[in-house]
Parts: structure tokens; sequence; C-alpha cells
């Protein structure tokens, strides 16, 4: 959450100058891809804790602990592609950045 607040600030301040909007909406998209990848972690940590500790409904053959933590794996796995995202399009707003600085756009 705090994340967002701080992109939102940016992505506000970014966008009052007109040649700054394009920045702003790479913040932006990279902020709420980096949430996204926060939020599947954190289920993905529920998920993997609830297979080790029996919590929830378990139906035998169906959802054994060994079929909720390879879930949870997945998850996890899904999780960490999306974290991945996230770095690739703040990686991505930085390089527009300074390309555009280079080039004297700004």
């Amino acid at each position: 959450m705090k994340n967002a607040l701080i992109a939102a600030s940016i992505c506000a301040a970014l966008a009052f100058t007109q040649t700054g909007f394009a920045q702003a909406v790479q913040e932006g998209k990279a902020a709420k891809k980096e949430m996204k990848a926060e939020k599947k972690v954190a289920k993905a940590k529920e998920l993997k804790s609830n297979a080790a500790t029996h919590k929830g409904l378990e139906v035998k053959g169906i959802s054994d602990p060994k079929t909720r933590m390879a879930k949870a794996e997945k998850k996890m796995d899904k999780a960490e592609k999306k974290e991945i995202k996230a770095d690739s399009k703040e990686i991505k707003a930085i390089a527009k950045a300074k390309k555009k600085k280079a080039a004297g756009v700004n």
C-alpha cells in the first residue's frame, strides 16, 4: 500500500508536466505490477502454511497436504514471475527516462 501511495504521488507530480506524462504512466504500471506480485506472494505463503498446518478443508485424494503444497508452490512460481515483470517495468521506465535525457527531449 505504501508503494501505491508513493507511485500515485509520483504519477500526479509527473502528470502535470506534459513531457513527463509517459514517464508517469510507466511508473504507475511498474507500481501496479509490484503490488500484484506482493499480493500473489502473500497468497502463496498463506496456502503453503495452510497445507503445512492442515488448515482448511481437506478431501482425500483431491486436496491432501501433498497436493495442497504443490498448489502453493505453483502459486509461488507465478508470484516470482510477477515480481520479475514488475522489476522489468521499473527498469524499462528508468531506461526510457535516461534515453529521453540523453536525447535532450526533456
